[in-house]
């Protein structure tokens, strides 16, 4: 069972990235920005970030971005001033990751940051988590990539603990017609360019040595010398974030090839006689390595981002994803969008309604948690993906299959207003690190499961349909693929979590993203390129107007919240009241002014006790009839939402003054 949970947020709005660990006051009120009366988490599944333990930081670390005019002997200064060291410091660049000095706590830093006039945004340094679930040519491997052309053909599933070497067939069709689209003439010379930010791309291996973006001025320059005055010496192929060196390749393990399997799936050269071909053959990839597999931090996904666009990308390949709400995070996401670049963006692997809050951790298990970021951000030129598998269904893990319920193999993320699209990304094979070998029929290559591979498809797909339009914005890419997705009766879903949330075991039928469909290659190249996203009242950009009473209805998973703006007064005391039917469970929001999203949970919110600026009041538990009363701590206009926690209905909302 849920615990219930029942709490008002102070009137005081505290700085976002606080990470004060203190516990929640047992009385009716609490320390400013602190939740009160809340009961602490269960062992099992929470509906609320604090106290969830899924979110992660670097100890000691604050990511500091400065404002664009911000001189750089100021910011040195700033640093010295507040005791904080440089870590790894890079000329051009408007992002400082700093450790604090001794004695200083990080929310102290940050509040010391945030009062400079030449800092933008300060937040603690999170660790994300990768999105993975560790003859057409004559590459001699195609056969097995059942996700560019299924024949219903006999193909090796990803080990997911049962060994290698273990077979299944998959539905004629179910693919994402990638010959067809290779056949289609496009514009001569055409190589878009594909970001992949993760744990670095082995620029060494066969199948992709020859498929690397090239920095000309570096390539005819000096080594040593930043030719093109970019602030990063040698950068060839792009930039290793984590080491601060010019060799994006990342470490000599399985796990850490994640970014060379998501570059192999995008971009492997084709028709080579070797290994495998990429969805987009004439694209190219620039490597920019954050981490490690354990550890991708958001000060080098910042690095990261801001090199893409200086460095003129056209697509970005994000295959991670984090609890953690970061305003630094979803500036960058938007400034790539200024600049035309589509960002695609794994679902996540928690098998959970990225519309809905939820959050898992079991013992001894990784954490799962629903929403993910960024794949939750509501900006048009994110591209966000959830997983099919060779049937056209809903991602789980084949090796299951016959062994366990299908049902506790399910992973894919999905959520009709936060994800877009569904791609192939189970038991995709792909390039691993060269001289990488577990004993497998594949030296250099390994099956994968996870939204971390079938982001890349899409990223792949969006590299054709620009070399067949180069003219289109990184938002026109996007319209052309989700408007020409393929609509197969069989995408139905299992749900890894259907016990707790009360949907049971058997697959379900709905609409679990914007789409309902899975990409098709040949499609998008003449896919329309009108607008895809539409605004809903599920989210706080597309807000109605709260005229009390209002009468409503919800209907999961195709809308699972809707959202209500209002202005209210200073220092006066509301109480918002919802009633629901019998049986469904509903939650009841309240959002503070400048709100962007729903769930807009930053890292104070996962610290029990912590402050969660964003939030007004919330009110919780395994019924449909909630009540929430607080005072407004400003004048503004305040977001009320009522979320349908996996479940729907008619209900009732009351708004007035107490």
């Amino acid at each position: 069972m849920l615990a219930r949970y029942r709490l008002t947020l102070s009137l005081v709005i505290l700085i976002a990235a606080s990470l004060i660990a203190a516990s929640a006051s047992a009385g009716p009120r609490s320390p400013a920005g602190r939740p009160s009366g809340a009961r602490p988490s269960a062992a099992g599944n929470v509906k609320v970030p604090w106290g969830s333990g899924v979110a992660r930081f670097v100890p000691g670390h604050v990511v500091v971005v400065w404002k664009d005019r911000a001189p750089r002997r100021a910011t040195r200064a700033l640093n010295a001033r507040l005791g904080a060291r440089t870590i790894a410091p890079m000329a051009g660049s408007n992002v400082d990751v700093v450790r604090v000095g001794r004695g200083t706590s990080v929310p102290a830093a940050i509040r010391r940051y945030q009062r400079s006039p030449l800092v933008r945004f300060a937040e603690p340094d999170r660790i994300a988590t990768l999105a993975v679930d560790p003859p057409i040519t004559n590459d001699p491997l195609v056969d097995q990539q059942w996700a560019l052309n299924n024949t219903g053909q006999k193909h090796e599933m990803t080990n997911q603990g049962r060994g290698f070497g273990t077979f299944r067939n998959g539905t004629a069709g179910a693919d994402v017609d990638a010959p067809e689209a290779w056949a289609v003439p496009t514009h001569a010379g055409q190589h878009p360019v594909v970001a992949v930010i993760d744990t670095g791309v082995d620029i060494n291996q066969p199948d992709l040595k020859n498929q690397l973006w090239v920095n000309t001025a570096e390539q005819a320059g000096t080594p040593g010398v930043d030719d093109d005055h970019n602030g990063f010496i040698d950068d060839l192929n792009g930039w290793d974030f984590k080491g601060n060196d010019p060799n994006p390749s990342p470490a000599n393990t399985l796990d850490d090839s994640h970014g060379t399997h998501v570059a192999g799936i995008v971009a492997a050269e084709q028709n080579n006689n070797e290994g495998i071909s990429g969805i987009c053959p004439q694209c190219r990839i620039m490597a920019l390595r954050i981490g490690t597999a354990t550890s991708i931090t958001l000060g080098n996904e910042l690095k990261a981002i801001n090199y893409a666009i200086r460095n003129h990308a056209d697509i970005i390949n994000l295959s991670l994803g984090d609890p953690v709400w970061s305003k630094a995070e979803r500036a960058a996401i938007a400034r790539a969008g200024k600049a035309g670049i589509l960002v695609v963006v794994a679902a996540g692997n928690s098998s959970m309604d990225n519309d809905i809050q939820f959050y898992e951790h079991p013992n001894g298990q990784p954490p799962s948690w629903a929403p993910s970021y960024p794949v939750s951000y509501t900006l048009k030129n994110i591209i966000a993906v959830a997983a099919s598998n060779d049937r056209d269904q809903y991602a789980f893990a084949s090796q299951c299959q016959g062994v366990i319920p299908v049902w506790q193999c399910a992973f894919t993320s999905w959520g009709h207003d936060s994800v877009d699209v569904a791609a192939p990304g189970v038991d995709i094979l792909s390039t691993v690190k060269a001289g990488l070998s577990l004993g497998h029929t594949y030296p250099n290559y390994e099956f994968f499961d996870g939204t971390s591979m079938a982001a890349p498809m899409v990223a792949g797909i969006a590299g054709l349909v620009l070399s067949e339009h180069p003219l289109y914005t990184g938002v026109q890419i996007k319209n052309a693929i989700m408007h020409s997705v393929d609509h197969p009766a069989s995408l139905k879903l299992f749900d890894a979590w259907g016990p707790q949330t009360g949907l049971g075991k058997k697959p379900l039928t709905g609409h679990f993203t914007r789409t309902q469909g899975r990409v098709n290659a040949l499609a998008a190249l003449s896919g329309s390129t009108t607008n895809a996203t539409p605004l809903t009242d599920g989210n706080i950009n597309g807000a109605r107007a709260f005229r009390s009473p209002v009468l409503g209805h919800l209907a999961w998973p195709a809308d699972a919240n809707d959202v209500y703006r209002r202005t209210l007064l200073k220092g006066t005391r509301y109480q918002v009241i919802l009633n629901g039917p019998s049986g469904s469970d509903m939650d009841l929001w309240v959002w503070r002014p400048g709100t962007t999203e729903i769930f807009q949970f930053t890292s104070g919110c996962f610290i029990k006790g912590g402050p969660c600026p964003a939030l007004q009041a919330v009110s919780g538990g395994r019924t449909a009839d909630e009540k929430v009363t607080f005072k407004a701590p400003k004048t503004g206009v305040f977001y009320i939402q009522v979320n349908g926690w996996y479940s729907g209905g008619r209900y009732k909302l009351i708004l007035k003054r107490v």
